[in-house]
């Protein structure tokens, strides 16, 4: 999701492979006050610097990309901020 305004969003559906998080993203994440939950693999093309993504109904932030990777594909690292009930 992309945040147009304070009460729009623009969704874009995507399909991504999801993977789980080592201890370090979790480490990682927690530096920066993220609760690691996931890292989802989506084609290039089809991420434009989304901030949110949807995943299963739970809408989680993406801290952090990696890539396009030589496959095409970009790494989305995705979880809630620290201390969010």
């Amino acid at each position: 999701m992309v945040k147009k305004n304070p009460k729009e969003y623009l969704e874009k559906e995507a399909y991504g492979t999801i993977h789980p998080v080592g201890r370090d993203e979790f480490t990682a994440a927690g530096q920066k006050s993220f609760k690691a939950s996931m890292m989802v693999e989506v084609w290039g093309f089809e991420y434009e610097g989304q901030t949110e993504i949807v995943v299963d109904g739970r809408t989680l932030a993406v801290y952090r990309t990696y890539g396009p990777k030589s496959n095409g594909k970009i790494e989305l690292y995705a979880g809630e901020r620290a201390g969010k009930n």
